[in-house]
């Protein structure tokens, strides 16, 4: 697949492209992710970042001897640039930095935490340490709700009293319109009380849905990420219930009494806390 653009594209986030197409630098920076499947608007499951990307383009505004006048390139006869089109001479370069999971490049951003405790259904736990928010992001089928608990009572005890975060619909039938929504937990009155913490996102992609709830650590009041963000504790209490369809009700399947442990990627050396720069407390001398 080919991305073909002006070299400079107006809008927030869009990058310019201008001063490696006209030589003026020959050489940008680069990061590649790749996610767990073809579904867009996910989070990436690997990446490497600080890479480089050296151009071997050439600037001469002498058409017949320009390195772009190649016979692969259709259009040599662009004087100023010689450069046929915006298209790179190599079609993957612009795709993998334009990819949707390539976004996310930021270094405070880690993921921090993945689980599928029921198939198919999964979850993903992001820090961003420099504004102390995590994102718990959630894709899976959008014939059934889903969710993930967070709490003392997710170890198996029950659900009442975890902090849940569920993709439902309102509708019984029509997965169209699902969204994010957020429980205190209360298995005799089900679902719970409902809440609303920080700001949230919800796609539906054929028979996917992947949404998201970022909030920052000590948002809601039921369940504080900041111990298992700031490396504190190794793991939390995780539990995961679905429906049958699309809007919830009585769960079908359940999976309780389970952990959530942070990965030796998701370390606290770069969260600008001293304190939490060690497994244990730290000396003060």
């Amino acid at each position: 697949a080919v991305l073909v653009r002006d070299y400079t594209v107006s809008g927030n986030g869009y990058y310019d492209f201008t001063a490696l197409m006209t030589c003026q630098v020959t050489e940008i920076d680069l990061a590649i992710a790749i996610g767990a499947d073809n579904v867009p608007i996910q989070y990436h499951t690997s990446r490497t970042r600080d890479l480089s990307f050296t151009s071997t383009c050439t600037c001469d505004t002498d058409p017949g001897t320009d390195a772009t006048d190649a016979p692969t390139m259709a259009d040599a006869g662009d004087a100023d640039t010689d450069s046929p089109s915006p298209a790179p001479t190599d079609g993957t370069v612009d795709d993998v930095t334009d990819a949707p999971t390539a976004d996310d490049t930021d270094d405070t951003v880690d993921i921090c935490g993945t689980a599928e405790l029921i198939t198919g259904q999964i979850l993903y736990v992001l820090r961003d340490a420099t504004n102390k928010q995590v994102t718990i992001s959630l894709q899976g089928s959008s014939d059934q709700w889903f969710g993930y608990g967070f709490g003392p009572t997710a170890d198996g005890s029950g659900m009442t009293g975890a902090f849940g975060v569920v993709l439902t619909s309102g509708s019984s039938t029509d997965s169209a319109d699902m969204a994010v929504a957020q429980y205190l937990l209360n298995s005799a009155s089900g679902p719970g009380t409902s809440l609303s913490y920080g700001t949230t996102t919800a796609q539906v992609a054929g028979s996917t849905v992947t949404g998201s709830l970022t909030m920052a650590y000590d948002a809601a009041a039921e369940f504080d990420f900041t111990d298992f963000l700031t490396c504190q504790v190794d793991s939390i209490d995780l539990l995961a219930a679905q429906g049958s369809g699309p809007n919830m009700a009585v769960h079908t399947t359940t999976n309780g009494g389970q952990t959530l442990t942070r990965p030796a990627t998701c370390t606290c050396s770069d969260t600008g806390n001293d304190a939490t720069d060690f497994p244990s407390p730290a000396p003060t001398d």
